[in-house]
């Protein structure tokens, strides 16, 4: 089977309408209208589109897409752009944002630059974005209904899907889409009858793979793309194509084509999707077929051409990609390009098969990969092999990736691209592209664009393409570390997109304050440049943007909830971004905030921020600002105290949070006698310190003061909640602030006989949690637990079993061996048989313990149970049972 023939014969076969549209084409030229049907991102049309320009010498070039672009035609004309770009359009509020990209080897893009040249008027001729948009969202309902063979949602045409799964919004829409092409049903029936795994395949096959003599023949090349194209449109009732827009947008496009003939002396050349070109011919020749979108004009015409805000921007191979996650056009833009280039070139594409697949292979070894000689020319010949088994002159995209997989893979993992696949990465790089489009400085951007592009090249970031990179700073030691520190997170705190810290100090989130080094990570991707234009009316600098941004957060703090932590990260985002000049104000918001703010948890990590700060302040640029963050650590202090003994009335559901803020209480009162300036009291112990619980001495601030009298008054009070007493407990206990016989007695009284067990627990689980080593180092407190425990009935023990298990899970892998070898000391087992890790969820230790239970009952109503207790009536845990406990001692990872 040859290619020409195999596309030819579709006409042979066609339905009648489509043979009368393909004369009602013909008729046209003679006219001085020649539409060229093309595909997206094709550098066959792109070929056969340069030649018919060339050719015939419009006076008009029209290309579909949204009229309001023709402003930005200056831009796109201008010898300095260098695909790929696109064009942002922004629509109304919730309407989003579209992309219309242009590669170098798309047709539309060889079309403006083509016809410019030789002195034609260019003009886009579509409706407009913001038109496009209510066209989708009208057309919802009706999207899910198509076709009717019982296809899913996900089928949906044109416009409906074009977005990769997971974006965050409808930036990744596009204004070239072809689902209805890939969806098409009699297009999926050829690809079957030839072989062929998509429609993109069949595309390949059918049109890219031919000679550049033949695709420089425009009209065999148009008239067999109109032959495809319009087997897919016959697919698709009226009803739909009302319903996605498409016959509103042919009704536009066919009048402005007739108005620009009707204007002109010489030929129009009309450059669109080939899906519409059936139409168009229909209703620019007054064919009864073409009456749908004939009479979707407006009475009264469309008058001037539609104005809207729409940017240039840079654009990338990677959201060009098709395989990657783009709605339309063709996937694998870089071998594309490579194609497109090749058909330029002497001898064509014939050696581009081999050059690819020894560049891949290059790629492949540079990431760890060995690819010999000998695979590279095996893929070789067996991609030739396949493209002439196919009759394909050379071996196209397909047989190439086929020859890859047989010769290059040596596992089951394919060309995957994921982590640790080398091979797949370098066909995604090699096949995929890089390439990142260039502008004219200033032209059609927003100055916010192009002044954080140029801000960006000035801290040496790369924004030459759109790659991911990191980059180490030492924001600490090196100024211009600093700068860029600022930078990349002024453009993390507008939302850019641009950048994002991945380790190391992190002033906002209150971790890895001891490390020096911190990672960003950075990308200038199209993505940006459309989040900084949506963000250019806000201002026009990042610092502008920023500003805005925090007026409007700050309003939020102050009006939905105050929150000490909320404020105090704005206030650390605000000072890591380079606007400190906003500091006085943050400051008293949160000094007010610290004043109504009923969560202790919020209030002391706020005040942890806020130490962090003073921490930094040398690196922050904060000296200035130094009294002012302990003066405000100050008054928070004493809201601290005021909230202190809200912890007593936790029950058992909050007791966990209540005793990891205190915790975090302990850690905050150390830095801030780290930190304070007040001298140390005359009555303070000796050293001349005021004793910190859970740390060594340190100086307070005043204010400490009367937070450590109300945790010491909470630790007294018997009615406060178990786990936040015996939390305290521990704390002043490793503070040596209370002696070891204390500290057994305390234990002891909540494990006495006629104690409530389950407060016992409660109370030993706050204790393990602040200080899991006491039960380890002191002697006595492991003997009063033990005794506690043991003496507890067997109902009673089984009861608390589950939340004791919590308790001990504080411990450390290498504290819970050493636990276990005491308690087989005391129970005279041996430590390697119930040291043991088990996979049992708490589920199981629940059915065990229930099917225990049974087991007695059974031995007990068959006069057995005191041979079960061993001889005597104990009223202690079985052997068993105390083994059981024994071996959750180190069951830690699966606690829930």
């Amino acid at each position: 089977m040859a290619v020409a023939p195999a596309a030819r014969a579709a006409w042979g076969r066609a339905p009648a309408r489509m043979q009368r549209a393909a004369a009602a084409v013909e008729r046209l030229r003679t006219d001085g209208i020649y539409l060229a049907p093309v595909r997206h991102h094709s550098p066959a049309c792109a070929l056969a589109v340069g030649a018919l320009i060339e050719e015939v010498r419009p006076a008009v070039v029209l290309v579909e897409g949204p009229e309001e672009y023709g402003r930005l035609l200056p831009a796109l004309l201008d010898p300095r752009t260098r695909p790929p770009v696109a064009v942002l359009s922004l629509g109304t509020e919730g309407g989003g944002a579209g992309f219309y990209p242009l590669a170098e080897f798309s047709p539309e893009w060889v079309a403006l630059r083509t016809g410019a040249r030789l002195g034609a008027e260019v003009a886009f001729v579509d409706r407009s974005w913001v038109a496009r948009v209510g066209d989708e969202r009208s057309g919802d309902a009706a999207r899910r209904g198509v076709p009717d063979d019982g296809a899913s949602v996900e089928d949906a045409p044109d416009g409906a899907g074009d977005r990769p799964e997971g974006a965050d919004d409808a930036f990744a829409r596009t204004l070239q889409s072809e689902r209805n092409l890939a969806h098409s049903r009699t297009i999926a029936a050829v690809a079957e009858r030839l072989g062929c795994r998509d429609h993109d395949e069949v595309w390949d096959h059918l049109f890219e793979a031919r000679t550049s003599e033949r695709l420089a023949d425009w009209r065999e090349l148009f008239g067999d793309v109109l032959a495809w194209s319009g087997l897919a449109r016959l697919d698709y009732e009226e009803e739909v194509l009302d319903a996605d827009g498409s016959l509103a947008r042919e009704a536009l496009m066919s009048a402005r084509v007739a108005e620009h003939r009707a204007r002109v002396e010489g030929p129009v050349v009309v450059v669109t999707g080939a899906f519409h070109t059936l139409a168009l011919g229909e209703a620019l020749t007054g064919a009864p077929e073409g009456e749908p979108v004939v009479r979707r004009r407006p009475a009264r015409g469309y008058g001037s051409p539609a104005s809207a805000d729409a940017w240039l921007i840079r654009y990338d191979h990677e959201r060009l990609d098709g395989l990657r996650g783009y709605g339309a056009g063709m996937p694998s833009p870089g071998f594309y390009e490579r194609l497109w280039a090749a058909h330029r070139e002497p001898g064509g594409p014939s050696t581009l098969g081999v050059s690819l697949l020894v560049d891949v292979a290059a790629e492949a070894t540079a990431r760890g990969a060995q690819v010999s000689l000998a695979e590279i020319a095996s893929a070789a010949e067996q991609a030739t092999r396949l493209a002439d088994l196919r009759e394909r002159p050379w071996p196209g995209r397909t047989d190439l990736l086929d020859a890859l997989t047989s010769c290059f893979v040596k596992d089951d993992g394919g060309l995957d691209v994921g982590i640790g696949r080398p091979l797949g990465q370098a066909v995604a790089e090699v096949f995929g592209g890089r390439a990142l489009g260039e502008v004219p400085p200033g032209t059609a951007s927003p100055p916010l664009v192009q002044r954080a592009r140029e801000r960006a090249e000035e801290l040496r970031l790369v924004v030459t393409d759109s790659t991911p990179r990191r980059t180490r700073l030492d924001a600490r030691r090196n100024p211009r570390h600093r700068e860029r520190r600022a930078f990349l997170a002024l453009t993390d705190f507008v939302g850019s997109g641009f950048a994002h810290q991945v380790s190391g100090p992190d002033h906002v989130a209150g971790r890895g304050m001891g490390l020096l080094i911190e990672e960003w990570e950075y990308a200038w991707t199209p993505l940006v440049e459309a989040s900084l234009v949506e963000l250019s009316h806000q201002g026009a600098t990042l610092e502008a943007v920023a500003v805005r941004r925090l007026h409007r957060l700050e309003h939020e703090l102050a009006t939905t909830g105050r929150s000490a932590l909320g404020v105090a990260r704005l206030v650390a985002q605000a000072v890591v971004a380079g606007l400190s000049e906003h500091l006085d104000r943050l400051v008293a918001l949160l000094r007010s905030t610290l004043d109504v703010d009923p969560s202790l948890e919020s209030v002391v990590g706020g005040l942890h921020r806020l130490v962090d700060l003073w921490d930094a302040r040398v690196e922050l640029g904060l000296e200035d600002h130094a009294d002012d963050l302990l003066d405000l650590l100050d008054h928070g202090l004493a809201t601290v105290a005021y909230l202190v003994p809200g912890l007593g009335a936790a029950d058992a559901d909050a007791e966990p949070a209540a005793v990891g803020t205190l915790v975090a209480l302990r850690d905050l009162l150390r830095e801030a006698g780290r930190a304070a300036r007040a001298p140390v009291p005359d009555d303070a112990p000796s050293g001349g310190d005021t004793l910190l619980p859970g740390g060594t001495p340190a100086r307070t601030t005043g204010r400490a003061e009367p937070v450590l009298r109300e945790l010491a008054r909470l630790r007294e009070d018997r009615g406060a909640a178990p786990g936040v007493r015996g939390a305290l407990v521990a704390l002043a206990a490793t503070d040596d602030a209370l002696d070891d016989d204390v500290l057994v007695a305390e234990v002891q009284a909540q494990l006495s006989p006629g104690a409530d067990p389950v407060s016992a627990v409660r109370f030993l689980g706050g204790l393990l949690r602040v200080a899991p080593d006491l039960l380890l180092h002191t002697p006595e407190l492991f003997d009063a637990v033990h005794t506690g425990l043991r003496d507890l009935d067997e109902d009673a023990f089984l009861a608390v079993l589950p939340d004791l298990r919590r308790a001990f899970t504080w411990l450390k892998p290498a504290e819970t061996h050493r636990l276990a070898q005491q308690v087989a000391t005391r129970t005279g087992s041996r430590a390697e048989r119930i040291d043991v890790h088990l996979a049992a969820t708490e589920q199981d230790l629940h059915a065990g313990l229930a099917l225990e239970r049974e087991l007695a009952a059974m031995l007990a109503r068959d006069g057995l149970g005191a041979w079960a207790l061993g001889g005597s009536q104990r009223t202690s845990p079985a052997p068993t049972t105390t083994a059981t406990l024994a071996n959750t001692l180190s069951d830690q990872e699966n606690l829930p």
